[in-house]
């Protein structure tokens, strides 16, 4: 996969047997990557676990800046995707559709910006 400067992986089991065999493909986290700068994150989980019939599902999520009363962002808080807001979902059985979305969603939001100053 490409992935540009800026991102941090934080989980990543995605591998090119997943194409031919989704048996035994499972857990809740199959790649996580989070971009702080752009305040992206972008998961990819298999649904249901463990089950041959199941999918790929990535979501891409944004975690707005919090803001002063004036509107201002404010920037010394800690970043936390727990009320960030899901700009993005795809499901697809297919590994390479996966990865050809998840290529082109890390692409974008490495120059996506949502809201302005």
């Amino acid at each position: 996969m490409r992935i540009p400067s800026g991102w941090r992986v934080g989980w990543n089991v995605l591998c090119s047997e997943m194409e031919d065999d989704l048996t035994g493909i499972g857990g809740s986290t199959l790649y996580s990557a989070t971009n702080e700068g752009r305040r992206f994150t972008i998961d990819v989980a298999f649904r249901p676990e463990f089950d041959p019939e199941g999918h790929f599902e990535l979501t891409v999520v944004y975690c707005p800046w919090p803001r002063s009363e004036r509107g201002r962002r404010i920037k010394d808080q800690p970043l936390s995707f727990l009320d960030g807001q899901v700009v993005h979902s795809f499901e697809t059985r297919s590994y390479s559709q996966l990865l050809q979305e998840l290529e082109q969603w890390i692409a974008r939001c490495s120059v996506w910006e949502i809201e302005g100053h």
